[in-house]
């Protein structure tokens, strides 16, 4: 199929268990990792030389190098303990999945670790370039974006040099599974530290709190804002705007993945057994269900981010000019979840209808279109449950937001690897993804009331918490 080829590359022949791991899941992985490694460094790095953290630490004595070195060595041990935990659990599936190999994992560990590694670096060079965090991390995400388009590039060219220009390709030039070749590994790893000892001989020459790259992160155009309600739904525009594109562009990809689907996952085939451990009924039904959990997962992102920035705001100070003007807690707290609410609701109906609109154009049968809208758009509890969690999290401890993220991991390993792992179906639905309601049969109302209720009542404790705990603290 074009559009899974286009997504998760050249599926490796004769197509064992092991091989189907490494290129699906691990496509996911690869994404995640690299994405992971982008936000963190990006944060660690340039967005605390923004708030004067980088100037306070220099004034008190600390080394020139540890803030360029120290948000380095944290991004690369985060991403080395997720791959150290893909490696461990993927052994330790050897023991159920005969297809499984402990090579294989390790070799698969390795190609994550390498690619989170691989934008850490380009982000610390990207910190170097550019003035302010966001422009840092939208250059490096276009960076992301060009690596797909490489890996895409090298696929249908068929021109194996091309992958190692894309850290999303370097998965392709060991060979999980199959050649489970370290060679590449450690050359891909040593391109990685090549990367870092350029970005840091940019910064030793880089003035503290300028690029390389022209400011524009101001602007000489005057808004005319009315009220503070107001003022939070211009800011929220721009960010806005990218998180639909995004939002709208995978959805669409998905859908139109969806031709053969039925072949792919027909019963008895290997692919089939292994979707089937993941989600239950029809193909059509598994393989829409699987996808929504991956699109209504980057909405889920966006809502939690829009909500910790009551948290940033409250940690920089600005919670307090906003109060010293005569805005109430209630109205800071209330104004800022319902900008996530809306914001988060709106790319949820976004993405049903993209991803209905390309299901539409390459499979019609079993419910496929309905489903592609309904699985999505349903999962609206799942949403205001991971939003009055993320706000129940910034009223009492804001610092604690960590949490948030946790529970979202939680949810994506718990659908995707429960069933692989024979999780109790109680483990697995703990999560504020995957409850949808089918088009075809009785709906299960029970678990959407319950993450409603979950979302109201975290709603309700963080802004009874909020209006109580001292600002900048908790």
């Amino acid at each position: 199929m074009p559009g899974t080829r286009l997504l998760y590359g050249v599926l490796p022949l004769p197509g064992r268990i092991g091989q189907l791991v490494q290129w699906e899941t691990g496509t996911y992985l690869l994404f995640c990792a690299s994405l992971m490694a982008v936000l963190l460094t990006c944060r660690a790095m340039r967005a605390d030389e923004d708030d004067g953290l980088v100037e306070l630490q220099l004034a008190v004595g600390i080394g020139r190098w540890a803030p360029f070195v120290a948000p380095v060595l944290v991004s690369w041990g985060a991403i080395a303990v997720l791959a150290l935990g893909v490696g461990a659990i993927l052994t330790g599936l050897t023991r159920f999945v005969a297809e499984l190999t402990v090579p294989g994992a390790w070799t698969l560990a390795g190609s994550v670790a390498n690619a989170g590694w691989a934008f850490i670096a380009l982000s610390a060079l990207t910190c170097q370039l550019c003035r302010p965090a966001v422009h840092a991390r939208g250059l490096t995400l276009v960076g992301l974006g060009g690596a797909f388009a490489l890996r895409v590039l090298a696929d249908e060219s068929g021109a194996g040099w091309m992958r190692w220009l894309s850290p999303l390709a370097w998965r392709d030039l060991v060979a999980s599974y199959t050649d489970d070749d370290p060679v590449p590994l450690a050359v891909c790893a040593a391109i990685c530290v090549a990367l870092v000892a350029i970005a840091g001989a940019l910064y030793t020459r880089r003035e503290h709190g300028t690029g390389y790259l022209p400011d524009r992160s101001t602007s000489a155009h005057r808004w005319h804002v009315h009220g503070y309600t107001d003022l939070l739904a211009r800011l929220a525009v721009h960010g806005s705007a990218i998180w639909a594109a995004t939002v709208a562009a995978t959805s669409a990809l998905f859908g139109a993945m969806a031709s053969g689907v039925a072949e792919l996952l027909v019963p008895g085939s290997a692919t089939g057994s292994y979707v089937g451990k993941m989600a239950e009924g029809s193909p059509v039904e598994q393989y829409l269900s699987l996808l929504t959990i991956m699109t209504v997962l980057l909405v889920e992102l966006a809502a939690a981010r829009r909500v910790n920035t009551l948290a940033l705001e409250d940690r920089a100070g600005l919670i307090e000019l906003k109060a010293a003007v005569g805005i109430s807690r209630t109205r800071l707290f209330v104004g800022q979840g319902g900008v996530a609410l809306m914001e988060a609701t709106g790319l949820l109906v976004l993405s049903g209808t993209s991803l209905a609109a390309a299901t539409g154009a390459r499979i019609t049968d079993d419910h496929a279109v309905a489903r592609a809208f309904v699985f999505t758009v349903s999962q609206l509890p799942g949403l205001l449950a991971a939003i009055g969690i993320a706000l129940a999290v910034v009223g009492v401890a804001p610092r604690r937001f960590g949490i948030v993220w946790a529970v979202i991991a939680w949810s994506v390993f718990a659908r995707f690897f429960g069933g692989l792992l024979e999780l109790p179906q109680w483990t697995r639905d703990l999560s504020v993804l995957g409850h949808y309601l089918d088009v075809v049969g009785d709906p299960d109302w029970v678990p959407l009331a319950v993450q409603t209720a979950i979302g109201v009542a975290g709603t309700l404790i963080g802004l009874a918490a909020y209006r109580r705990r001292d600002l900048g603290r908790g």
